[in-house]
């Protein structure tokens, strides 16, 4: 007896979770993102493929920016109310004037929430990054760095690359030049729906552009 009503506790926890849980889900059937046409930017624009789970990832090409960009909800059933939010994250990585090493597993800046601008009750323009959230970047000593390459060297497989990439690193002189920098490594986008007063995660989708050039 005592078996079979734990039994009964278990299921119905877990059809208690399926219920939340697909809710959740269902609120959106998908998200796009329209294409920028202004001069200067070559993003074509990215659609999901259907409803989309609590959390997603989305590489971009190089080149491409999906601030100043119009976000459209797609919601499964009319009437809700929504907001969108933007977080920025940067990392660093090597440059050696074309090729790049993005630690992208390293240190980071996470900026705080930021709201997009609604436009209407579905559609979003995502913000513009401030110079601050572009390249700010937490204090590290050269010893942390050069250990950070080492390590992304090792989970590569190739550690010779990161003593390459070091040498090349210490020495001015060097042909390559490689020098770091900082750039935007991920930008989350997080959609909320009021529900009972209070604002309910949708779903959040981190977009990765492509460091470097």
């Amino acid at each position: 007896m005592a078996i079979a009503a734990g039994l009964r506790r278990i299921v119905c926890v877990a059809v208690c979770l399926c219920a939340t849980f697909g809710v959740q889900a269902a609120e959106l059937a998908g998200l796009r993102i329209l294409p920028r046409s202004d001069a200067g930017h070559s993003f074509p624009g990215w659609q999901s493929e259907g409803a989309l789970p609590s959390s997603s990832t989305v590489p971009l090409e190089l080149g491409d920016e999906i601030h100043g960009a119009t976000l459209q909800l797609q919601p499964s059933r009319p009437g809700g109310q929504y907001r969108v939010r933007v977080q920025y994250e940067t990392s660093m990585g090597l440059s050696a004037e074309g090729p790049h090493l993005d630690l992208v597993d390293w240190k980071h800046c996470v900026s705080d929430w930021q709201p997009a601008e609604a436009s209407d009750a579905l559609s979003f323009v995502l913000p513009e990054p401030t110079e601050e959230q572009s390249s700010c970047f937490p204090p590290y000593a050269p010893a942390e760095l050069e250990q950070a390459v080492r390590d992304l060297g090792r989970s590569m497989g190739d550690p010779a690359m990161a003593e390459a990439w070091l040498d090349d690193l210490r020495t001015p002189s060097s042909v390559i030049g490689v020098s770091p920098f900082v750039a935007i490594s991920k930008v989350r986008v997080r959609v909320e729906v009021l529900r009972d007063g209070k604002w309910a995660d949708v779903a959040t989708v981190a977009f990765m552009p492509a460091m470097g050039c």
